[in-house]
């Protein structure tokens, strides 16, 4: 294209394509690196009588406060929102869930432990421990729930198999129902210290709380489970249950996220998690949680960081919502903004080098000429004709060159130039 066209329509040709250009940079950044996080998230929990509903209200009270809107989704299975999340693309992004499912979703990343659950065995006053368990009936639940591996676990630890003993899947109500009525001789249950059933459990007649004979040894064999001792009188002093201290096992409750979820949402579900779980819990000491130690299932990086003391510094400095604007504008907007600024300005250099270049081409040509005009010797017609050629196809180029009225000293110096090889060329001719 010549220059003059381009000149006219540099906004078109140039500046147009430089600000598409830009755009595009800038989409890109903002797909790739996806600096804002999502406005909504979906927590999943169990039963609509699980404490996992009123632990998501909490997380969702404060979540909203930082302007992101949190949807509960209950289920009626404890399991399936931790199915969900596992399979990634059915919605859920934050659910709960206690360390006995750990193996069945490697999938699912802990954010962080944020406390401990008992596993409760009542049983019938006339079985005095889990070894007298054998050919009894127990309420656990379904196959595969925590409940039921909490009790096969605890079984087999005695020395009773599975296979040895009845299982039903009451839960809940009908398992305190079962109990107090005789249909089944044990309960196994597990969940926090403020669990309802295992509060009502624990006041039926003729029922005992069992403890679990070396308890250390099987928190040594079975690392989703842990040792602690219940202390006489920590359920209710009044009527001073357990009667005696009682050795019994927990297992760590987990806050699991979806892998690909937003960093942000992470962190700020980790700030929530270090609202909520540092005040001690039933059995729990004051600032054990939340923590990554003893996590049954694999830790997010992004939690690892965090407990490491790495995070935004923006985040440290702003509001949540504020500071994600800050950071896509500090390391998106403004660097892309400074960039398309410098190349803006750069442009018109681009048009003066395609002038100069222009201009510079034909003062090479003639330089050229001009001194094989000096080396000629012997000068012959037939190499001056060949010079005046040359000559006149340079002229005719110096005329078709279209460019912007303040290049024209430029041009009409380089026609005097052409002017005065023309007189040379002439007098050699003709001398």
């Amino acid at each position: 294209m010549k220059f003059l066209p381009l000149y006219r329509r540099r906004w078109a040709l140039v500046y147009l394509p430089l600000l598409l250009l830009l755009g595009g940079l800038l989409g890109l950044a903002l797909f790739v690196w996806q600096p804002l996080p999502p406005q909504r998230v979906q927590i999943g929990t169990g039963p609509g009588q699980s404490s996992y509903l009123a632990l998501a209200r909490a997380y969702a009270m404060r979540l909203e406060r930082m302007g992101i809107t949190v949807d509960i989704v209950a289920h009626d299975r404890p399991q399936s929102p931790l199915e969900r999340l596992a399979r990634g693309s059915d919605g859920v992004d934050v659910t709960f869930a206690q360390g006995l499912y750990a193996p069945d979703f490697p999938q699912a990343q802990a954010l962080a432990v944020i406390g401990h659950e008992i596993v409760w065995v009542f049983a019938r006053q006339d079985i005095g421990g889990l070894a007298q368990l054998r050919g009894r009936r127990i309420a656990a639940s379904v196959p595969r729930s925590s409940n039921r591996q909490a009790a096969e676990l605890l079984l087999r630890h005695v020395g009773i198999e599975p296979h040895e003993v009845s299982f039903t899947e009451d839960v809940g109500e009908a398992a305190v129902a079962a109990l107090d009525s005789g249909q089944v001789d044990a309960v196994v249950h597990v969940a926090g210290g403020d669990s309802q059933t295992a509060s009502e459990l624990a006041r039926l007649d003729h029922v005992g709380l069992l403890g679990v004979e070396r308890a250390g040894l099987l928190a040594t064999r079975e690392p989703r489970l842990r040792s602690i001792v219940m202390p006489q009188g920590v359920i209710e002093l009044r009527s001073n249950l357990p009667p005696a201290d009682l050795p019994t096992m927990v297992t760590l409750t987990h806050l699991l996220v979806r892998p690909d979820l937003h960093p942000a949402l992470q962190r700020a579900l980790l700030d929530v998690a270090g609202e909520l779980h540092v005040m001690s819990g039933f059995l729990e000491d004051r600032g054990a949680y939340p923590t990554l130690l003893g996590s049954s299932f694999p830790v997010s990086p992004i939690a690892e960081k965090m407990f490491q003391g790495h995070r935004p510094w923006m985040e440290r400095l702003l509001p949540f919502g504020v500071a994600q604007w800050a950071e896509l504008m500090w390391y998106a907007l403004l660097p892309i903004c400074l960039l398309g600024g410098l190349v803006l300005r750069r442009a018109p250099r681009y048009l003066d080098w395609r002038a100069e270049a222009h201009l510079q081409h034909h003062y090479g040509e003639l330089k050229f000429l001009e001194d094989e005009l000096v080396r000629a010797q012997p000068r012959t017609p037939a190499q001056l004709q060949r010079h005046a050629l040359r000559l006149n196809q340079l002229e005719r180029e110096v005329m078709s060159i279209e460019l912007p009225d303040r290049y024209a000293d430029r041009w009409y110096t380089l026609r005097e130039h052409l002017q005065q090889v023309r007189q040379r060329l002439h007098s050699l001719q003709h001398g």
